[in-house]
């Protein structure tokens, strides 16, 4: 079968998710035809996702968030307004898109929650089969619990995920714990797409915490609390750096360009680990055990979903800033048993997301 993807590329999760999904569709002797994704100057795609998803990428322009002026998270209104604005620049997006589903001829769309295609959807109507993979879908599920409060934004992320959604054959909800599926409502509960490098690993620890950065805002915070604790390594990933690069701007501190599979080394050798409110990173983290704090991104509601789902699990705590001694606190305290029932989770139903995938192709 020939495959056709759509990636949101804001963050690297979904990104993530269509890499362990290409590799094991490959495995099965399919084709990835394409990889559409927007196009984004201000966070281009890593060198490690092009080189590794092996596929033509398309690029369009779709709606994205505007960052806030401390650069630590979104503003949801503005960001409202903007891409309103922006209607003409997406229907040519709309018009590319068209062509590329006619001159590639796929059998299948994944959609790894890109919205324009969700949009694409609804206007017109295509006939070919589409299934929509994301963390975000769970949150319509019983078993989630919301964060308190902000119900304007929890009606807007429910509007968002059927839009998004439109259409599609599935839902598939990633999730931090088993729950029933609702096939109902199309709504069907996997465990994260974790990588097969990260499976393979072996945790090791050292005496080093590690931190990803989604917004810039928060290096100074981190950059601050290294120099007040100078007895305690701190390693940190962002995009603001030149591409196989490292700073070091303090004897205990020191950014790394983001780097999938370096990354994934200090991941499974790190003591702890720190980061705004993300999913694959998360589970990534949960998976080789380690003490989590997430820190949601300001006024990012979908990141706070993140953290209260992932602390109803057991999995991890969070704060509204890096607080770095919340965290060694955790290293002393956390068991392992939420983190060894995540991993029996995952391990026992990897296959479960490519059986639904099969069966729905099957009803053809």
């Amino acid at each position: 079968m020939k495959y056709l993807f759509f990636v949101q590329s804001e963050g690297r999760g979904h990104m993530s998710q269509a890499l362990t999904i290409a590799n094991k569709l490959r495995q099965d002797g399919h084709e990835i035809c394409g990889i559409v994704t927007n196009h984004l100057s201000s966070r281009p795609l890593p060198e490690y996702f092009i080189k590794e998803i092996a596929a033509p990428i398309y690029y369009i322009n779709s709606p994205y968030f505007l960052i806030s002026k401390d650069q630590k998270g979104i503003i949801f209104w503005r960001s409202l307004f903007f891409n309103l604005s922006r209607w003409r620049v997406y229907w040519q997006s709309f018009q590319k898109i068209k062509h590329l589903i006619r001159t590639l001829k796929p059998d299948l769309i994944i959609n790894f929650y890109e919205s324009l295609f969700g949009c694409y959807r609804f206007l017109f109507r295509p006939k070919i089969k589409s299934f929509t993979i994301g963390h975000q879908f769970f949150v319509t599920h019983p078993d989630f619990i919301r964060p308190p409060k902000h119900w304007l934004s929890f009606f807007f992320l429910k509007i968002y995920n059927w839009l998004v959604a439109y259409g599609s054959e599935a839902k598939i909800a990633l999730s931090f714990s088993d729950s029933p599926d609702q096939p109902q409502k199309k709504l069907f509960v996997c465990p994260p797409l974790i990588r097969q490098t990260i499976l393979e690993q072996k945790a090791k620890p050292e005496d080093f915490i590690l931190s990803y950065i989604l917004n810039p805002g928060y290096a100074n915070i981190i950059s601050n609390w290294a120099q007040k604790n100078p007895e305690t390594k701190v390693e940190a990933f962002w995009d603001k750096l030149e591409a196989g690069t490292t700073e070091t701007p303090l004897k205990n501190l020191c950014f790394h360009k983001i780097n999938g599979s370096l990354f994934i080394d200090r991941l499974s050798k790190c003591c702890a680990y720190i980061s705004t409110g993300g999913f694959e990173s998360i589970c990534e983290a949960a998976y080789l055990q380690k003490p989590i704090l997430m820190i949601p991104s300001k006024n990012h509601y979908e990141q706070w979903c993140n953290a209260y789902d992932a602390n109803r699990c057991g999995l991890a705590e969070f704060s509204a800033d890096f607080d770095f001694d919340k965290l060694l606190k955790l290293t002393k305290t956390q068991t392992s048993e939420s983190g060894q029932c995540f991993k029996n989770w995952h391990d026992k139903n990897q296959k479960k997301i490519f059986t639904i995938l099969e069966n729905q192709w099957n009803q053809k």
